[in-house]
């Protein structure tokens, strides 16, 4: 992770109003800093989704593709799922930070 980054998550856990003295591209910079952490942890196990797909013969290289690419991802429909790894702390600071621009705009 960046420096940048962390000096972002580290203001964030300093604000004693999560997020009072972020900006919008600084809130922006933190989800973005969640979605690549995220991304890494999935990579292995996306990978073993993929060979698995693959190695049972019974689906396309794409459809494949397509399901290993959803694996850990937020789904909807008649049930929600959430994704996996949000719980992460640099995913939850960033949820705490957008949270307070949608209860205070403008702040």
């Amino acid at each position: 992770m960046s420096r940048i980054l962390i000096a972002l998550f580290l203001a964030l856990l300093a604000s004693s109003s999560l997020g009072s003295h972020l900006s919008e591209d600084e809130v922006v910079a933190m989800e973005e800093a969640c979605e690549k952490l995220r991304q890494e942890k999935l990579a292995p196990e996306k990978a073993a989704v993929l060979k698995r797909c693959l190695s049972a013969g019974k689906n396309t290289r794409r459809e494949c593709e397509a399901q290993a690419g959803a694996y850990g991802e937020i789904r909807t429909g008649a049930i929600r799922r959430p994704g996996k790894y949000y719980e992460l702390p640099e995913c939850e600071a960033a949820y705490r930070a957008r949270e307070h621009f949608r209860v205070n705009p403008g702040r």
